[in-house]
């Protein structure tokens, strides 16, 4: 499939950006290079953003990287964000996936602060294909086999994935278009980069055709996976970790086995908790049918609870008291599991207790303390219908030394033209 036909394609595919705004994620590898150049064509009349993000962590290959994108955003005039990440993520955990999470919140906030309809990414038909084998080495079921999506909720969309990665080459090189090589991708230093040097070529002996059944693979589990996930979706059972509602755990246990899997990956997914494992999984069965165990413990120390005949979330409990100021606009991540706060352009939209109107200061947002007080009232009083659990480490707006809002209890009407901060939670 020759890419000749990438503008028909980007033009069927996603109609409602043709003529919008798009920040492109540019590494400076070939995948997103080609993006860069595709998206420029006059045809589909957009206007890009690029964004580069700098992990820190390959010293001066990394900064040639960044210079490299810069130097080319500027000879095709398009404005460039570069981005940075601490070279060694905090906590345990696996650096690469904290890092594909960091990367698209950051990518997300110059969307967001560049009005901006989605994020565009290099992703190819390739990825897909080691994707698949990736996770299989890994012992992933069905969701995690089912391949990269083509759009994501999350206003992330994949131009790229019905070509190949040494299509696109082919394309840059008949260009005399260079490109970046990361010499991580070639190596044998982690577990993608085996599939891809030695494991799938290894599978393409055996099999030419592998990588096509791969991706074939990947899409029929896509599909079958989006019926489960409608099913789970009618249902309407979700649990938000800051509400004082839980779901009845008769809901969920009266599901066939296969829709409870779905459900609770689809609840970890919506959380932002990690992966769910098999033995997981096991435990989750006991605790809808038997009662035992009473709690259930997930990635990153949440747990599923069951109590009074319902399923609670409960998140981590902060290490240490926080404190973090507000920016102008844009994304701040709060150091409390699921929350984030979005600074946005006031809507005038209905009173909600999640969004508030705030007056134009130096806003800061910390955790919430013995004693704090708002409007008259104690915090802890107005969190009361909130689990007892939460309750020690919610954040609280304060201008100065004085709570201007408790997210969750009371709308904040806010002078005329304030900025309007909207707290964001599963």
């Amino acid at each position: 499939m020759s890419l000749d036909g990438f503008p028909r394609h980007f033009r069927e595919t996603f109609p409602g950006l043709v003529g919008r705004r798009l920040v492109v994620a540019l590494s400076g590898g070939g995948d997103s290079v080609a993006l860069l150049h595709l998206l420029l064509d006059p045809s589909l009349g957009l206007e890009l953003e690029a964004a580069h993000v700098h992990h820190g962590a390959r010293g001066a290959e990394a900064d040639a990287d960044a210079a490299f994108c810069r130097k080319l955003c500027g000879e095709l005039g398009v404005p460039f964000h570069l981005l940075f990440l601490p070279p060694v993520p905090p906590g345990a955990g696996s650096r690469e996936a904290w890092w594909r999470a960091r990367r698209y919140e950051r990518l997300e906030a110059v969307r967001v602060r560049t009005g901006a309809a989605a994020v565009a990414t290099g992703h190819q038909r390739d990825d897909v294909a080691e994707g698949v084998v990736v996770q299989l080495l890994r012992g992933g079921g069905p969701r995690a086999l089912s391949g990269i999506a083509e759009t994501t909720e999350d206003r992330v969309v994949r131009p790229l994935l019905p070509w190949s990665r040494e299509t696109i080459r082919d394309w840059l090189r008949g260009r005399g278009i260079a490109w970046r090589e990361d010499a991580t991708n070639t190596g044998s230093s982690n577990l993608r980069s085996r599939v891809r040097t030695t494991v799938l070529p290894a599978m393409e002996a055996a099999s030419p055709a592998v990588r096509r059944h791969l991706v074939r693979l990947a899409g029929d589990l896509a599909e079958a996976e989006a019926a489960f996930a409608a099913v789970v979706e009618s249902l309407g059972a979700w649990i938000r970790p800051y509400s004082p509602r839980g779901v009845p755990v008769a809901t969920v246990a009266a599901l066939p086995a296969a829709l409870r899997i779905r459900w609770l990956h689809a609840q970890a997914a919506r959380a932002g908790i990690g992966p769910v494992s098999r033995g997981q999984v096991r435990l989750f069965h006991g605790l809808l049918d038997q009662g035992v165990p009473r709690g259930l413990a997930l990635a990153g120390r949440w747990r599923l609870l069951s109590a009074r005949g319902h399923l609670w979330l409960e998140p981590p409990a902060p290490v240490r008291p926080w404190e973090l100021p507000l920016p102008a606009t844009g994304t701040v991540e709060l150091p409390l599991p699921g929350w984030r706060v979005a600074v946005v352009p006031r809507s005038g939209g209905s009173p909600s207790p999640w969004r508030a109107a705030l007056p134009p200061g130096k806003l800061r947002i910390r955790s919430a303390r013995p004693g704090d007080r708002a409007w008259g009232r104690r915090v802890a009083e107005l969190l009361e219908p909130y689990p007892r659990h939460l309750r020690r480490a919610w954040p609280v707006v304060t201008l100065g030394d004085t709570i201007v809002w408790v997210p969750g209890t009371e709308a904040s009407a806010g002078p005329t033209g304030a900025p309007e901060v909207e707290v964001i939670c599963p």
